[in-house]
């Protein structure tokens, strides 16, 4: 069963690229959440199983596992303190498969990764003066040009928190939305999700890189 699984996975996988929603018994709901801050220590993969349902027992005796490119196939471990299976600093790829075996229970899926989010303006530690009466225009890039479907940027002290369209990597902010501070952060994530038909209803898989920086608003 294990062999076939795969199999589909690769045939479904390479039609497409990498997103697919894969495969599998429908008996086990699966929450994994891939996440990079550009650095191979910020990666991290936290994924919860549950069987049945989203209320139904948390399941720590599953075999999880991810793998893409040069990622070798790799089993998270489990950490009875969150309740989750994790693996942190692996390398961050431009793809990932998942897979989760439990007994007769299995279910796989695979996501595209969006590259490192870098900001490129403002600049770290830079002064931005409201006085000027100018537009902030915060922009940013993904270091491998890949897309994602999701953008998120927030503001700290601005209390500033919108969703970019897709396509898009610039937001404009007018001069009077921003609050003076010595130490404002502007943090920009991007994301992107696949629901597992394998799965639970409401399991999914997603992968996002994210990135912040601080300046002044004078």
């Amino acid at each position: 069963m294990r062999a076939l699984l795969a199999l589909v996975s690769v045939v479904v996988c390479s039609a497409c690229g990498y997103t697919s929603p894969g495969g599998g018994t429908g008996t086990l709901f699966v929450t994994a959440r891939l996440s990079s801050d550009g650095s191979t220590q910020g990666n991290r993969a936290r994924v919860t199983v549950r069987s049945a349902s989203s209320t139904g027992d948390v399941v720590p005796n599953a075999e999880v596992a991810l793998q893409g490119g040069a990622l070798k196939r790799t089993v998270l471990s489990w950490d009875p303190d969150s309740k989750q299976y994790r693996l942190d600093g692996f390398t961050w790829v431009d793809g990932f498969r998942l897979e989760v075996i439990r007994g007769n229970d299995l279910l796989d899926g695979s996501i595209d990764a969006p590259g490192a989010t870098l900001i490129t303006n403002p600049i770290s530690d830079s002064t931005f003066r409201r006085a000027d009466a100018q537009p902030l225009s915060i922009t940013w890039k993904d270091t491998r040009n890949a897309p994602a479907k999701t953008t998120q940027v927030r503001l700290d002290k601005a209390n500033v928190d919108r969703a970019i369209p897709e396509g898009l990597y610039e937001l404009r902010l007018d001069a009077n939305e921003l609050t003076a501070s010595t130490k404002e952060t502007v943090r920009v994530e991007r994301s992107n999700e696949v629901n597992l038909a394998g799965g639970a209803v409401g399991s999914l898989l997603s992968a996002s890189t994210n990135h912040e920086i601080e300046f002044r608003v004078e």
